[in-house]
């Protein structure tokens, strides 16, 4: 996480930072990302750049947790556009993150992300986005689902359930880089089908009774 001392700049100084991560970390992954290009584009001095961050790693880190907290808000205008129902939000959010992660501003950050995952990343990313779910709306979004639609009753059992819900929402959109990178050609209402199906499991079941 940032230190205090970032905290402290003005949000134009902040931006220029946080724009500089998102050109960066967009035009290679963060292994070969450089601190000298993240900092010549903010146009700060190496020394300032550590004041604010430990390493690159805590800058990426810290730039995803700001694009999780933007992905939370649309999930909560997804669950108001559904009434509360979760399944019809997660199909509306689904289609919000398709053009978010493939074809929005943030599109080559997140192809890098998902070509470039370890298993070290991803329990980070996770493990950021549900720290993200705890701070930012945690309250709103539980006001927002509708428990009456639901065979759970509890908030620890709506924040299992979404955690299954987000691994498959993340897992059908970082598939789309990694089939095409095997020279699969697959388009967006695959991707939507194959989520569709995969909620539809969710909602009601495989198993024949």
């Amino acid at each position: 996480m940032p230190t205090r001392t970032f905290f402290n700049l003005s949000q134009a100084k902040q931006q220029r930072l946080i724009d500089a991560a998102q050109q960066e970390f967009s035009r290679v992954p963060l292994h070969e990302a450089s601190i000298s290009k993240i900092i010549a584009t903010a146009e700060i001095p190496r020394g300032s750049f550590y004041q604010y961050f430990a390493d690159k790693e805590d800058l990426y880190y810290y730039y995803a947790d700001y694009l999780h907290k933007q992905a939370h808000n649309s999930l909560i205008d997804s669950l108001q556009v559904a009434d509360g129902d979760l399944f019809a939000a997660f199909r509306h959010y689904f289609k919000a993150m398709t053009t978010e992660i493939i074809v929005g501003p943030n599109a080559a950050f997140y192809k890098n992300m998902f070509l470039n995952m370890t298993y070290k990343n991803s329990r980070k990313v996770s493990a950021d986005t549900q720290k993200v779910h705890r701070r930012h709306g945690h309250a709103d979004y539980y006001t927002a689902v509708d428990f009456s639609r639901l065979k759970i009753s509890t908030k620890h059992e709506l924040s299992i359930l979404t955690h299954i819900l987000m691994s498959a929402l993340f897992q059908t959109l970082g598939s789309y880089y990694l089939r095409q990178q095997h020279g699969e050609k697959i388009t967006v209402a695959q991707l939507d089908q194959e989520f569709e199906q995969t909620l539809d499991w969710l909602e009601h079941g495989v198993a024949i009774n």
